[in-house]
């Protein structure tokens, strides 16, 4: 029988439930962050804070700090692998060093700070990706993302959710949602209260046609969890990993 974790959640609640967006984008801005407040909810959104502009699209994003959802690092420069590239040489997290992606990482959050501040924050990994360099050279970077981030998200199996005892706070499992269903998406969630684990669903555009969360099962998804909001916890990844932290997984750790 799958052990079920409903003691361990704070005032009630049964599960904890997380909603992130990626990379930021006007859809974030007008749907997603509205939609959420209309019904109390606040989400995390991990921006990158590449170009040249960066300022200037940071400050775009800075009523949602303000609106108390989080705003986490997702970087500077948004590195994938290279083997997205066929461009012979192509730059990617195979070509760098730990020093350098931690580089990339701390200047991130130094932008992130002047617009968005923040105690405490979590971290995104881009592209689900959590290795630097290749083949003998290559190692994974959750170290550098624990030294920073009270959390960092990364990718899990279709489903697959957080046990709050056991779960690697740098290297936390996430679902992506793009494209699924309502019934899908609440099926998911469903699931993870049964359990009582913590479930973290990934989102980038609502609408659109790449890596987009149709508007209508979105708003399916905030209305399940407004009719479950007495049993279901639902806040930004940086509020549920200090929780986790501090008062579940502390002591407990080998």
């Amino acid at each position: 029988m799958a052990q079920v974790n409903h003691d361990v959640w704070q005032g009630g609640y049964e599960c904890a439930v997380s909603l992130t967006c990626d990379d930021g984008n006007d859809t974030q801005l007008h749907i997603a962050a509205p939609a959420m407040e209309e019904r109390g909810f606040r989400g995390t959104f991990y921006l990158s804070c590449r170009g040249n502009h960066w300022r200037e699209r940071l400050q775009r994003f800075a009523p949602l700090h303000q609106h108390g959802h989080e705003v986490g690092n997702h970087t500077v420069g948004h590195t994938c692998s290279r083997n997205f590239s066929d461009e012979p040489g192509a730059p990617g997290l195979e070509t760098m060093t730990l020093e350098e992606i931690e580089a990339d990482v701390l200047e991130a959050e130094r932008r992130l700070g002047e617009l968005s501040p923040r105690e405490e924050r979590s971290f995104a990994y881009p592209c689900y990706m959590t290795h630097v360099g290749a083949g003998l050279t290559r190692q994974s970077y959750v170290p550098v993302i624990a030294k920073h981030f009270v959390a960092g998200r990364g990718f899990g199996e279709y489903g697959f959710s957080n046990s709050p005892y056991n779960c690697d706070l740098a290297c936390l499992a996430s679902t992506p949602i793009e494209h699924m269903r309502g019934e899908q998406i609440v099926g998911l969630l469903d699931h993870n209260l049964t359990r009582g684990r913590w479930l973290i669903l990934t989102m980038h555009q609502i609408g659109g046609a790449r890596l987009g969360t149709a508007p209508t099962e979105f708003e399916r998804m905030l209305d399940w969890l407004d009719r479950h909001r007495e049993r279901v916890h639902v806040a930004p990844v940086a509020e549920i990993a200090a929780y986790l932290r501090d008062e579940v997984q502390s002591g407990t750790q080998a």
